[in-house]
């Protein structure tokens, strides 16, 4: 796939999220808009970022979602990651690798109690 396609299938995928996702929020919902940069980002924000593709990568490892269409373009459970600043995943090694470091970078950032 051309690059100049998967920024397409993106821009689509990311503009369908940001509505769903402004719709949900004015019906009374609290979605956390995503990281979408690393650089300039707060320790809370790294940490959500974390969060996120770990849990994300578990979820889509335990699911066994697929990460590409019949026509190999990315899916929405690929394009997910890419949103909050990772990686888009090709395939389970790709997923393994974003759950770990969703475990390291959710270590680093990880708030202090007290």
């Amino acid at each position: 796939m051309k690059v100049r396609d998967a920024a397409k299938i993106f821009e689509k995928y990311d503009s369908r999220t940001n509505k769903a996702m402004a719709e949900h929020n004015r019906s009374g919902g609290d979605v956390r808009k995503p990281v979408r940069s690393t650089k300039g980002a707060s320790k809370q924000d790294q940490y959500d970022r974390a969060k996120f593709i770990y849990r994300k990568a578990a979820q889509a490892l335990t699911a066994n979602h697929p990460l590409k269409d019949e026509k190999g373009r990315p899916t929405p459970a690929a394009l997910q990651f890419k949103r909050w600043a990772a990686k888009v995943p090709q395939n389970e090694q790709d997923l393994q690798d974003l759950k770990s470091l969703g475990s390291r970078l959710k270590e680093r950032y990880k708030p202090k109690n007290g």
